[in-house]
């Protein structure tokens, strides 16, 4: 099993890869017109190199929007609280990213007056997600601020964003909740909350004392909830209850090679087969994609036949719309070698369709994809599984669609958070902005599966749903909700 490290991330303010340059401007030095600058060249960069921009809106509507954007930051009272809008979300995509360097994200963190408590984000709802604290854990925070919980996340929901339409955005935000909403009051000293304790009706009232970083940070890691933090901490990661007969396989990424998958996944279905179990589970709920033929072969050990895996890409633009802000993972500006060699790439892979006006993927781009997939010869053909929700994304979600689409197993959670016609996906171009050194991530290419023309803008849609009261019982009887609800449709409880 390999070791997956992982780092909870908002969409403007969590760590860049990204090491900016050591003469950049510190965060105390910079300014809100230095932001907008640069919010506004992310803009032109995202109208220019982005695969698809207009897709769920339109040009006139995109430029208003980021105008009343903008303006709403310069109202602020200050730099940091105007950092909340972060423009991206207004493509509806779930790949594109704007983040803070390294040091002014280090910086920000040290500055800012913290709501103390983790929490949990469920269906419109608040609950605190710490033990031993004043507040117990468990109990619905109704208000923070006065202001009710509803609004709350409306007003986090810039940083929430999925594709097109999905709104499950906030099951990646929550493990942020205490930096993105202490962003929108950063200097504030105290709390004022309204909350229900567990099986109680009574509205209380408490004033919280507003946390340092150190506190705030120590708080977050003593989060409850999710359970599953071993099974996060992998790759891949097996789990065998022989008294129930089920086995279950965490996959929290598709970005890893064909032999190592098959590797991983061939073990599982043999030890599987070997204990005679008779159902599986397929935890993909925090896979944030990769390589979609390694969804494929996921599937294909759980096949019941030879299936359709047929996806294709296509882009708008194939050329870099500012090489001179173009820099690679390690923050090298890209040199005109390197940007041509990206350009040969697409123009050897992609030809122009007229109908569309999109350039799309050719034989060469799809050369090595197994469109007729065959079963592999451990394929298991007991029950199957699978728990999805917003972190379900890209190649994940493809995974859940090849499941729903053969009726090949039971989907249970939320809905995925990216497309099920499409997403965004294979090849990123980074940009270092020149005032403020924030780094904006923008995907180069659309994902169509199954030879999708139309997107909606919905994710796959969960066969079953916990109900929201189950919900809350499992949470605070220290069970993970979708592998709790899962049992008991597995032992046939009620």
């Amino acid at each position: 099993m390999n070791k997956l490290l992982t780092f909870g991330a908002g969409a403007i303010l969590g760590l860049s890869c990204l090491q900016a340059p050591a003469q950049e401007k510190k965060l105390a030095n910079l300014t809100k017109e230095d932001f907008i600058a640069d919010f506004r060249l992310a803009v032109d960069i995202l109208k220019k190199q982005h695969p698809n921009p207009y897709k769920f809106t339109d040009s006139v509507t995109f430029a208003r929007r980021v105008d009343s954007l903008m303006d709403r930051m310069a109202k602020e009272p200050d730099m940091l609280t105007g950092l909340q809008y972060s423009p991206i979300y207004l493509v509806r995509d779930v790949h594109t990213s704007l983040r803070l360097s390294n040091d002014n994200s280090r910086e920000l963190y040290s500055t800012l007056r913290f709501f103390p408590y983790p929490v949990i984000i469920e269906r419109g709802r608040i609950f605190v997600n710490i033990k031993g604290a004043t507040i117990p854990y468990g109990a619905e925070i109704i208000s923070i601020n006065n202001k009710p919980a509803k609004e709350i996340l409306q007003s986090l929901s810039s940083s929430a964003y999925s594709d097109g339409f999905i709104t499950t955005g906030m099951d990646r935000l929550y493990p942020d909740f205490q930096v993105t909403f202490s962003l929108l009051s950063p200097h504030q000293a105290t709390y004022p909350v309204n909350w229900i304790a567990p099986g109680s009706k009574e509205t209380r009232k408490t004033v919280l004392p507003a946390s340092g970083p150190t506190a705030a940070f120590h708080a977050g890691r003593q989060s409850v909830f999710p359970f599953n933090l071993l099974q996060r901490a992998y790759y891949i990661y097996n789990d065998y209850d022989d008294s129930t007969k089920t086995g279950r396989l965490t996959v929290n990424t598709f970005a890893i090679n064909e032999q190592e998958a098959y590797k991983e996944f061939s073990e599982f279905f043999r030890e599987v087969k070997k204990r005679n179990y008779q159902q599986v589970i397929i935890d993909v709920r925090s896979n944030g994609g990769g390589n979609p033929a390694i969804s494929a072969l996921l599937y294909s050990f759980m096949a019941a036949a030879p299936f359709r895996n047929v996806y294709n890409y296509r882009t708008r633009n194939m050329e870099v719309a500012y090489p001179e802000y173009a820099v690679a993972e390690n923050g090298r500006r890209l040199s005109d070698e390197d940007i041509q060699g990206q350009k040969n790439f697409f123009y050897q892979r992609f030809d122009k369709d007229s109908a569309s006006g999109f350039y799309v993927g050719n034989a060469r781009l799809k050369d090595g994809l197994l469109e007729n997939f065959p079963p592999d010869k451990d394929a298991f053909h007991g029950k199957v599984y699978v728990l999805t929700g917003g972190g379900t994304v890209s190649a994940a979600t493809y995974f859940a669609s090849l499941v729903q689409k053969n009726k090949r197993g039971i989907v249970i959670g939320k809905e995925t958070g990216s497309g099920e016609a499409a997403t965004t996906a294979a090849w990123f171009m980074r940009y270092l902005l020149p005032r403020t050194k924030c780094v904006l991530t923008v995907p180069l290419s659309e994902l169509y599966f199954f030879n999708a023309t139309t997107d909606n803008g919905r994710g796959i849609m969960p066969d079953k749903e916990v109900p929201m009261d189950k919900f809350i019982g499992y949470v605070q009887a220290d069970k993970d909700p979708e592998v709790a609800y899962t049992m008991e449709l597995i032992n046939g409880t009620k």
